[in-house]
């Protein structure tokens, strides 16, 4: 028997699905993640309450699914009898009538999500928007690096990593531009210590960490400006900030790769993250 759990608080869903999630901490990295941030801070990704709900069967944890309205529904891997647990999910999700802009998750369960949930809404039509590949790194290869040296970022790099990240998500993210976001989401990345950038005579690339975990951490916005790329600045970054976090608390450092882009996915490669499964993306338009 299937039964959906529905969480006031992020702390709960840990301390009933986290064990369950954990199983495949990189595979989750996306809910696992975000729920130790909303377990810290309900509100850091809005005003709404996010939604946080376990998937339980025979009374233990296969999966959990959480949303930060008004964003897409994140799923978790689940454990067993995905199709039936997506649609218990989705029975749930219809009785709250609770409003679902897309899913993100690992791809089974994605397409799973997707199809349950355009035969009960006929107005929702699923459009797959990005299928991204997860990859994880326990140990880093010995790669040739670049000139140059990893350093944190600081508030003097501001208004230039402002624009990066407004670069980052309009060409990666697909989103609109927005300069005035990017100033307060690069603030807030230096003021946290999660942005980084390979500094060759000044800054020629970024990555940020993100969703720390028990075990784990998340590397992402890998983003080198057109005039700086094919010079091996991007590897250099990205090899250099994965060994500094393996070097400190982490066991493994996990990232999306978007498919459509073969050159990051052979450097992430090349620097020793192994891809383990993929991840779709998917809006419902209407």
């Amino acid at each position: 028997m299937v039964e959906i759990i529905h969480h006031a608080d992020a702390s709960e869903l840990l301390a009933l699905a986290g064990a369950c999630l954990e199983a495949h901490e990189s595979e989750n990295n996306l809910p696992l993640g975000l729920a130790y941030a909303l377990a810290k801070d309900p509100l850091c990704y809005g005003p709404e309450p996010p939604l946080l709900l376990s998937v339980l069967e025979q009374g233990s944890a296969i999966g959990a699914a959480v949303m930060t309205p008004p964003r897409r529904i994140i799923l978790s891997k689940f454990v067993a009898n995905v199709k039936e647990a997506i649609a218990h999910l989705v029975r749930h999700l219809l009785a709250t009538d609770a409003s679902i802009p897309g899913v993100v998750g690992p791809a089974s369960e994605a397409q799973a999500f997707a199809a349950c949930w355009a035969e009960a809404v006929p107005s929702a039509s699923p459009k797959e928007t990005m299928r991204m590949r997860v990859f994880e790194a326990r140990a880093v290869a010995d790669v040739p690096l670049s000139a140059g040296a990893l350093r944190l970022a600081s508030m003097d790099d501001h208004p230039l990593m402002a624009h990066w990240i407004d670069a980052f998500s309009q060409e990666a993210l697909g989103e609109p531009a927005d300069l005035d976001g990017a100033r307060k989401s690069a603030e807030r990345f230096i003021a946290d210590k999660q942005l980084y950038i390979w500094d060759c005579n000044g800054p020629v690339s970024i990555a940020k960490t993100t969703r720390p975990m028990r075990n784990g951490i998340t590397v992402t916005a890998v983003y080198t400006p057109p005039e700086q790329r094919n010079k091996g600045y991007s590897t250099s970054c990205v090899a250099s900030l994965t060994k500094k976090l393996l070097s400190e608390r982490y066991s493994f450092c996990s990232l999306f790769a978007d498919q459509s882009n073969p050159t990051s996915n052979s450097i992430y490669m090349k620097i020793g993250y192994v891809p383990l499964g993929d991840a779709l993306e998917i809006d419902f338009t209407t």
